[in-house]
């Protein structure tokens, strides 16, 4: 019976000092020797942000990109970003919140962000109906236009996205030119 008591007494202290590690901010799941990669490789905003393929996730980083070019979100920045993903995307507050807070984690420091769309665009490319690529371009616009802060840099990473589209839909139609052609 002491055995017991001790065995379950040591395994509350051990779940209790993971509880708190995990409150003070310490992943231990890299320790996972079961993980099919480590953590810290999953978690690099460098490797993520070229792997975006739900349309949804980088039309929001497009967006949050056109608004941080500039610097820091200003808040009005920040409030029109939610209230279009709310008003465009569908979501809810909370979910508006979270996708813009992955947004500005994958921005990372901007330089990659700022000089490579069309990378970033690769991977969701194929899921973008001209409909969706209009309702990208009209979501960039709308945020452009709340800060006057550098309008040169942010009208022409607004063209790169466009044109990034543009190259798309024109191989498509060709492709499918061809097609018929066969």
């Amino acid at each position: 019976m002491h055995m017991l008591l001790s065995l379950l007494g040591a395994i509350v202290t051990i779940v209790i000092l993971f509880k708190r590690l995990a409150d003070s901010g310490i992943d231990l799941a890299g320790l996972n020797p079961f993980s099919s990669s480590p953590s810290a490789a999953s978690d690099d905003p460098e490797k993520q942000l070229f792997s975006l393929s739900d349309p949804l996730e980088v039309a929001a980083l497009l967006a949050t990109t056109t608004a941080k070019i500039d610097g820091d979100l200003s808040s009005e920045e920040k409030t029109m970003l939610l209230q279009l993903f709310q008003r465009e995307f569908h979501k809810n507050e909370q979910q508006a919140s979270d996708l813009l807070r992955s947004s500005v984690y994958l921005f990372a420091d901007g330089n990659q962000a700022i000089s490579m769309p069309d990378k970033i665009m690769y991977s969701s490319l194929q899921s973008f109906s001209p409909e969706k690529a209009q309702s990208v371009m009209r979501l960039l616009n709308a945020i452009s236009q709340v800060d006057d802060n550098n309008q040169a840099a942010k009208q022409a990473y607004i063209n790169k996205v466009e044109a990034t589209f543009d190259t798309h839909f024109k191989s498509s139609d060709s492709s499918s030119a061809s097609n018929v052609l066969h």
